[in-house]
C-alpha cells in the first residue's frame, strides 16, 4: 500500500470511529456554534465490460461549523453564518476505472486540501439573502430520491455540470456569489443566485490554481453564472413541481466547428411525488422525474433527464435503511462525431448502522461509457462507508 493511500484508510479508519456522538455545539456571544464532520470512503471496482478488474479508493473528509443567533425568529434581521474545509484523497471510479463521462461517483474529485465554502446569510421574514464562496448545486435543482443516489448525474445535473464552464459553482469548487430565496406558507418558493463564471479560473480546466480555495478571479472573460427556478410544493399534496433556467455571460466554443458562440443558457422541469408515507418516515417512497435542454450549437449535452424511487423502511426490522432505483441519460450534441449518449442504470442501498455510521452498497450498469457511439458497457460495484459526528 502506498503512502497516499494508507493516509487515507488510516484516516477514514479514525473519523469512523470518534468518541462520542452527534454534532458539538458550543455558545458563543449571543448565539451558538455548532461544529461537525463527515468523513466519506468510496471504494469500487470494475465487474465487467470498461474497466473489469480495475479498482479504484477514493475518500473526503469535510469539516464545518455554522453559527446562528439564539433568538432569530425574534430578530427583524437574523444573520447566520457559515465556514467548511474539504479534504479529498485518493482517485475515484471515473478516473481509475471507468473513464465514463456522467461521473460514477458524486464525491470523486481531484486531490487537495482547500478552505471550501463560506457565507453570511441574513434572513428576514421570508425571505434570506446569502453571500460568500457558495455551492449553487447544493440548493438548486435538487430532487429528494437524487440524494439516495450515488452517480453525480443523480445530483448536479449533466444539462448544467457538462455544459457550463468547469461545472459550474458546484461540487468540489465554490465560487464567489450571492443568492436570494424566498418562500410562504402556501408551499411557493423561489430562489435565485449570481456566481463567478469559472471555479477553477482556468479555462482549459487546470484545478491547480484554485485548488486550495482561496484564488478568486472576476472577469469578463470567465463570465458571470445565473440561475434562477420557481417550486409549488403545498403541504396538503403529494406532488411538487419545480422549473428553473440558467444563463452564462462567457464565450462558448460549437462543439463540431469550433465557432465562436456569445452566452449560453439552459433551462429545466422537475416533477416529485410523494407515493407513499411522509418524505423521510419509515414506509415512504418517493419518486421524481427531471429533464433540463441547452443549445446543440454551443453544449456538450444537448439534452440530459433522469428519474428515480426512493423507499426507506421496506424492511420492518430495518426502518431507516433506504433502497433507491434511477435511471439517467445525457445525450450529447449532434455536432460530436463519434458521440453521442451515456446511460446509467443505478441500484443503491444506505444502511445506518448507528448514529453516526452508514454502509451503502452501489451497483451500475453504465451503457456507451465515455458517451462514444462505439463505447462499450460496463458493470461497476461501489460501497461507500460514511461517518458523520
Amino acid at each position: 500500500m502506498n503512502h497516499s493511500r494508507a493516509l487515507l484508510v488510516g484516516s477514514c479508519l479514525t473519523l469512523l470511529a470518534p468518541n462520542h456522538y452527534g454534532e458539538i455545539v458550543r455558545p458563543l456571544g449571543s448565539g451558538d456554534l455548532t461544529l461537525g464532520a463527515t468523513g466519506t470512503l468510496d471504494a469500487a471496482t470494475g465487474l465487467s465490460g470498461v474497466g473489469s478488474g480495475r479498482e479504484s479508493l477514493h475518500g473526503t473528509l469535510l469539516g464545518e461549523s455554522a453559527w446562528a443567533p439564539r433568538d432569530a425568529e425574534t430578530r427583524p434581521v437574523a444573520i447566520a453564518a457559515y465556514a467548511s474545509v474539504l479534504w479529498v484523497e485518493g482517485r475515484g471510479p471515473t478516473e481509475r476505472v471507468l473513464g465514463d463521462f456522467l461521473a460514477a461517483s458524486n464525491s470523486e474529485a481531484c486531490q487537495s486540501l482547500r478552505l471550501y465554502s463560506w457565507w453570511l446569510e441574513a434572513t428576514r421574514g421570508d425571505w434570506s439573502l446569502r453571500a460568500g464562496a457558495l455551492l449553487a448545486d447544493e440548493e438548486f435543482a435538487c430532487t429528494t430520491p437524487g440524494g439516495s443516489l450515488i452517480n453525480s448525474s443523480f445530483g448536479w445535473p449533466a444539462f448544467i455540470s457538462a455544459d457550463t464552464l468547469n461545472t459550474g459553482p458546484a461540487y468540489y469548487a465554490a465560487t464567489l456569489g450571492a443568492r436570494l430565496a424566498w418562500k410562504n406558507d402556501a408551499g411557493w418558493s423561489a430562489r435565485a443566485g449570481i456566481y463567478d463564471g469559472d471555479a477553477f479560473d482556468s479555462a482549459t480546466g487546470d484545478d491547480h490554481l484554485a485548488r486550495h480555495g482561496t484564488h478568486f478571479t472576476l472577469n469578463s472573460e470567465q463570465g458571470a453564472f445565473f440561475i434562477a427556478e420557481a417550486s409549488l410544493a403545498p403541504t396538503a399534496s403529494a406532488n411538487r413541481f419545480t422549473a428553473g433556467a440558467w444563463a452564462h455571460t462567457a464565450d462558448f466554443a460549437d462543439p463540431g466547428t469550433g465557432a465562436p458562440r456569445s452566452g449560453n443558457h439552459g433551462a429545466y422541469l422537475i416533477a416529485e411525488r410523494t407515493l407513499r408515507g411522509s418524505t423521510g418516515e419509515p414506509g415512504n417512497i418517493e419518486a421524481h422525474a427531471r429533464v433540463g435542454f441547452a443549445p446543440d450549437d454551443r453544449n456538450l449535452v444537448a439534452w440530459a433527464a433522469d428519474a428515480a424511487v426512493s423507499a426507506t423502511g421496506l424492511l420492518p426490522a430495518r426502518p431507516d435503511d433506504t433502497v433507491a432505483l434511477g435511471v439517467a441519460e445525457a445525450r450529447l450534441s449532434s455536432g460530436l462525431a463519434g458521440q453521442d449518449f451515456e446511460r446509467v442504470f443505478e441500484l443503491s442501498y444506505t444502511a445506518p448502522l448507528n448514529g453516526w455510521l452508514t454502509l451503502q452498497p452501489d451497483l451500475q450498469y453504465i451503457q456507451h461509457v465515455g458517451a462514444s457511439s462505439a463505447g462499450d458497457d460496463a458493470w461497476l460495484f461501489l460501497l461507500r462507508v460514511q461517518a458523520t459526528y
